[in-house]
């Protein structure tokens, strides 16, 4: 059975296509940057571990795509409190 999200009732599934056809269509954005690499894997390894990761893909704080929001720099980790990165 493919998981339904609760809030919207669409798919919650997305997958490492979908997320890399996201992060180019951004590249393309006049002006945009991401984060190097390795600071890229270190808040991947972050989210990882963080019991608000759901499906591997979706941070329950804030309903982001982990992948997407660790690649820019101005982004911060949504944890409460005591943010992970």
């Amino acid at each position: 059975m493919e998981n339904i999200c609760k809030a919207c009732l669409a798919s919650t599934k997305v997958t490492d296509g979908d997320i890399q056809l996201a992060i180019d269509k951004l590249s393309r954005l006049k002006g945009m940057k991401f984060v190097e690499d390795s600071l890229y894997l270190s808040r991947l390894e972050k989210c990882d571990v963080c019991a608000y990761l759901e499906y591997g893909t979706t941070c329950l704080q804030c309903g982001c795509i982990v992948q997407i929001r660790a690649k820019l720099p101005d982004s911060t980790c949504p944890y409460p409190k005591d943010r992970k990165w």
